[in-house]
């Protein structure tokens, strides 16, 4: 059984599960029983992750062990983190639970090393691009593979724009500047502007999601994140049409 320590955040954690139910859908679910068993803790009081990287708030990693272990007690064999930016505690977190996760940046690039894309511009959190989480997993799973960063101009963007995933600004008519959406679109362009041998845009942060997706920007591939954990996630637990 899956346990997902979510609240990180919300919206995206209730996307993950909507992105679990669909993949189980078209591929013949029709029962509630052909959906696999998950337990969800939106973990909305643990210390944000990126502000504990930036050095400018308290470590998550007690709540998310904490949260783990309870998990592990339920029934859970496996966990998973609903945020990119945690994934920096991810090995300490597994040797203290005592059980795997599903590993979000190790997957997605796995499935970049897999489609051959061979520039990557990741759009992530201030603390995720502090520690070069996606550079680090990249080296290890994708290493043929360039990894971009957005300008620091464009990185104050990038966390605009998830701030304004999770508030009232992602219901701004779609023509507003501060709509996330159109935020997150105008930093694309200015990746692919700056790089033009850029063939994908990675979506690094899952609040990404809430206000973004492949269909919402058509210049080069985009990967989401979530998306790719929801896929692991089906692939393990999932519905297996007989």
């Amino acid at each position: 059984m899956i346990g997902v320590i979510g609240g990180n955040g919300v919206v995206a954690t209730n996307r993950l599960c909507q992105m679990v139910e669909e993949l189980d859908t078209k591929n013949g679910a029709f029962r509630d029983m052909h959906h696999p068993e998950m337990i969800v803790w939106q973990a909305t009081q643990a210390p944000s992750r990126s502000m504990y990287l930036e050095g400018r708030g308290p470590s998550f990693i007690p709540d998310y062990v904490r949260i783990g272990t309870a998990l592990k007690g339920l029934g859970c064999d496996t966990l998973c983190l609903c945020c990119n930016t945690a994934h920096y505690a991810i090995d300490e977190l597994e040797a203290q639970i005592g059980i795997p996760f599903i590993n979000v940046i190790a997957e997605t690039a796995k499935e970049v090393h897999r489609l051959g894309y061979k520039e990557v511009a990741v759009m992530c959190t201030d603390g995720c691009l502090k520690t070069d989480l996606y550079g680090q997993y990249f080296k290890m799973y994708a290493p043929e593979v360039k990894i971009l960063y957005p300008d620091e101009t464009s990185q104050a963007l990038v966390t605009k724009g998830i701030c304004n995933s999770k508030n009232t600004q992602r219901y701004l008519d779609e023509n507003d500047d501060e709509n996330p959406t159109n935020i997150f679109s105008r930093i694309c362009d200015t990746i692919i502007y700056s790089n033009p041998n850029c063939d994908c845009i990675i979506g690094g942060c899952t609040d990404i999601s809430n206000v973004f997706s492949p269909d919402s920007y058509k210049a080069v591939a985009y990967l989401d994140s979530l998306y790719v954990l929801a896929k692991r996630i089906f692939e393990k637990e999932g519905y297996k049409k007989q």
